[in-house]
């Protein structure tokens, strides 16, 4: 998913001394970005277009850079061998990227798109192909499109890879746009707008360049410098390589902030599993901090259900009671009077106790349908209160009650 420009700018030095230290960091961003995403597209086919694009683009990126370009068109023997090879990976990326936009935004379409980019994609390398091999290279050109101006050779093999290029960043602007309010996320929202930012300005950049052949080709000036035009190209690489980081680093943060939350959950899990080991799944949880995080509240939800049952009405008001002895009104006195009676009723349990009341639900405070953001905020705060002092107190002092001795 990048451009002509990045590949062999019509005007620009293939040497590699436009290369300022801004580009040079694209570069190295995504290189790193290619390597970064390699096991996510050996593990997912999903991925693979999106890794595909990258790994295109870092080679192409690459090639403009003095040294490689300059050691394959020597080792090869054959003239801007590099030219062809940077405009062929440009193809790739843009049919890589492509595919991508239409995973995430028309699923709909992806098969109808491979169908026709087995056909086009192969006969677009052929007619490239074709075109360079047809130019007389006698030297090596230090500016490849000058050395062959328009309307030589050199303008329709330029104008294969711009118009391609159009295309696809046309219509992935278009897929990205048309998706962003319906993206489940705040991470993939922000990413897919600016995938639709960087491949919007990737169709004006392409569209230029057609209108820089054109105008050529009648022996006009270009309305547009060429340093604006390499800082189109550039800025549309960069919008591209963000857009596409986002997501990932919104996954990121929520597993991390998964992670944080189940570490908070895990001492409220361990006390109220060993009263209640049967709810324990025996499933293997993967690396994935969320996959934990629902597993650890599903099982102390069931744990506390289980736990309910031991828990009779003169318990829970004399937890009610405690709980506004050391507690103001609100979510932190609801979460310490769920964590005295669970407290008490699991050291019973523990004892062997029979249940004195029939199982029920225990419902949050308001008793309302919860999502599972509102669900991990309650069972932090109900963690915290089962840790608190006064629960330990309240939960000694009523399994004494029964005579029972109450852990911790």
């Amino acid at each position: 998913m990048t451009h002509p420009s990045a590949a062999q700018p019509l005007g620009a030095d293939p040497t590699g001394a436009d290369y300022s230290p801004y580009k040079l960091l694209i570069v190295v961003l995504v290189g790193l970005v290619t390597l970064w995403r390699l096991p996510a597209a050996v593990r997912s086919p999903h991925q693979r277009p999106l890794w595909t694009a990258f790994a295109a683009t870092a080679g192409l990126l690459t090639l403009g850079i003095p040294g490689p370009a300059a050691w394959i068109d020597g080792t090869s023997g054959v003239h801007n061998l590099a030219t062809l090879l940077r405009y062929q990976l440009d193809l790739v990326a843009s049919s890589a990227g492509l595919t991508f936009c239409a995973q995430t935004a028309r699923p709909d379409l992806v098969a109808r798109w491979r169908r026709i980019r087995r056909v086009l994609l192969p006969a677009t390398h052929l007619v490239l192909v074709a075109a360079f091999f047809t130019m007389r290279r006698y030297t090596e050109a230090a500016d490849f499109t000058q050395a062959h101006p328009a309307p030589t050779a050199a303008a329709p093999y330029v104008l294969i890879v711009s118009v391609f290029l159009g295309a696809a960043m046309g219509a992935g602007s278009w897929l990205f746009g048309s998706h962003v309010r319906r993206a489940a996320t705040r991470s993939l929202r922000a990413g897919l707008l600016v995938l639709a930012l960087g491949t919007a300005t990737g169709f004006g950049y392409a569209m230029l360049r057609i209108c820089q052949i054109a105008l050529e080709a009648a022996g006009l000036p270009m309305f547009i410098g060429e340093r604006r035009l390499l800082r189109i190209d550039w800025a549309s690489i960069a919008l591209m390589l963000l857009g596409s980081v986002i997501p990932a680093v919104g996954v990121a943060l929520r597993d991390l902030r998964d992670h944080r939350t189940a570490r908070q959950l895990l001492p409220l899990w361990r006390e109220l599993t060993a009263a209640v080991p049967e709810v324990v799944l025996t499933e293997p949880l993967g690396r994935s901090p969320r996959l934990r995080l629902h597993r650890l509240a599903i099982e102390i939800r069931d744990a506390a259900l289980v736990l309910a049952g031991h828990a009779g009405a003169d318990l829970r008001e004399r937890a009610a009671a405690a709980a506004a002895a050391s507690a103001p009104a609100g979510p932190e006195r609801a979460a310490l009077d769920e964590a005295c009676w669970l407290r008490a009723a699991a050291a019973l349990r523990r004892a062997g106790h029979t249940p004195v009341v029939p199982a029920a639900p225990v419902q949050a405070a308001g008793g309302e349908e919860l999502d599972f953001a509102t669900e991990t905020d309650r069972l932090r705060r109900l963690a915290a209160a089962h840790a608190s002092p006064a629960a330990r107190a309240f939960a000694r002092t009523a399994a004494a009650d029964h005579g029972v001795v109450a852990a911790g």
